[in-house]
Formats: C-alpha cells, structure tokens, sequence
C-alpha cells in the first residue's frame, strides 16, 4: 500500500509479529514506497519507487500487487506439488525460489512494457526486497536494489542484503577510478528488459528479528544506530519478529 502520510500496519500470527510503517519524512513531500504485509504472517515486501513524483510511486505499488500474488498460500501449495526431493535444498525453498523468480519476471515484464509503449524519457522502475517465513525452520529473502534486509540476532546486527549499486561494484573493484554515488543502483525493476532478484535461505532462530527497510531510512541512519534503537525495543521502520 502507499500513502503520502504515516501508514502504520501491524499483523500478529502464529509465525510471526510484524509492524511497518510509510513516512515521507521531513524533506520530501511525496512517498515513493510502498509495503505489503501478509496478513498470514508468511511474507512481507518493501518496494522503493522511482520515475519521479507519481510515477516512482506507481511502481513501486504495481510491482508488490504483482508479486504477492504469486506468493500467496494456495500458489505455494500447488507449486510444491510439483517439486521432487534431491537437490540437498528444503523442497519449500525450492518452490519459493521458483516463486520469487516468476514473480519479478512478471514484474519487469510489466514495468519494462509500460516503459516502452508510453515512451517515457524518464523510465520508471523500483527496488524491492522480500522476505518469506514458510512453515519449518527456514527463512528465505530476496532483492533488488538497495532496499535492504537486516537481521538482529543475539543483540548483533548483520546485513543479509548486498547493495546492487555502481558504489558496491567500484568497491569490489579495487575502488579504481572515480568514486560513484552511493544511490546509483545497478538493479531495478521495469528500467530493463530482464532483471534477477538474489535470492537467498538461512535456519531462523527463536528471537530473531528482521528489519525491512529502503534507502530512505539507511541514508540518514547508521547500522550502529539501528542495531541500538532495535536492541532498546524500538521500532525502526519496519521490523518483523521471528
């Protein structure tokens, strides 16, 4: 859902308690995210639009009405169905990974049609991150983008997510030549005619807590202070509690 004032958002099941919350902040007037929470507990979604004003905000909404339907619980049941043991990954992983990738293919497709048959100057596109709770141990996560996933773990804080930006790539690459902005992604949805999410499982753990969040709070916020505020009880953006 998007909104141009606070949205809060809570939901409590038998996986989970989870809250979000969508704020402009004090500097922008427009909200360009936009967050989906399962009403399940299964899986939530944080998109960071961009395009401009509207239009970042149009994608960003159409991107996660698009992907949570393929991650709804009967879609789930019905693909794991079709899963054979004997990869050495949990069969639920597997179905999820399937998932998660038609979903941002039907995404992109979307996006990088409404591009092009509009023929806008200025394409609009977005960043996503997800997380999914199946039933089990497992957790699963995936982006695109900067939008970022952490996890709180024993009062530590680590960064599941790695940046698709020009500032990562030039760091990997021995940071040769001009430093890049920070903000320049090199992933996104709709911009281009295909895109991948990365995708990734752990083992969760009694206690664990998830942070889902978009540059808009990692910009102005550091991972110390995050760590702090979310080892103090407060809600930082968004979180959700495994």
């Amino acid at each position: 859902m998007h909104s141009e004032e606070p949205t809060p958002l809570k939901i409590h099941s038998n996986q989970i308690e989870a809250a979000g919350i969508s704020d402009p902040g004090r500097v922008r007037s427009e909200n360009q995210d936009a967050i989906y929470l399962d009403h399940g507990g299964v899986f939530m979604l944080l998109a960071d639009g961009m395009g401009g004003h509207d239009r970042g905000a149009e994608a960003s909404t159409s991107a996660l009405e698009i992907i949570q339907e393929y991650l709804q619980p009967e879609v789930i049941a019905e693909e794991l169905c079709d899963i054979t043991e004997g990869s050495g990954v949990p069969t639920e992983i597997v179905c999820l990974t399937s998932l998660v990738d038609e979903a941002i293919r039907r995404a992109n497709d979307t996006l990088y049609q409404r591009n092009r048959s509009e023929n806008l100057k200025r394409y609009i596109g977005t960043t996503i991150v997800g997380m999914i709770i199946p039933e089990g141990e497992n957790i699963l996560w995936f982006h695109v983008g900067d939008s970022r996933l952490y996890r709180l773990r024993d009062s530590g804080l680590t960064r599941l997510t790695t940046d698709h930006s020009a500032h990562i790539e030039w760091e990997r690459n021995g940071r040769l030549g001009a430093e890049p902005g920070k903000n320049v992604i090199t992933r996104a949805i709709g911009p281009s005619y295909s895109v991948t999410a990365e995708t990734l499982w752990d083992t969760r753990q009694k206690g664990d807590m998830y942070l889902l969040c978009s540059d808009g709070l990692t910009d102005m916020v550091s991972d110390d202070d995050i760590a702090r505020i979310l080892n103090d009880g407060g809600m930082c953006r968004r979180y959700a509690r495994a």
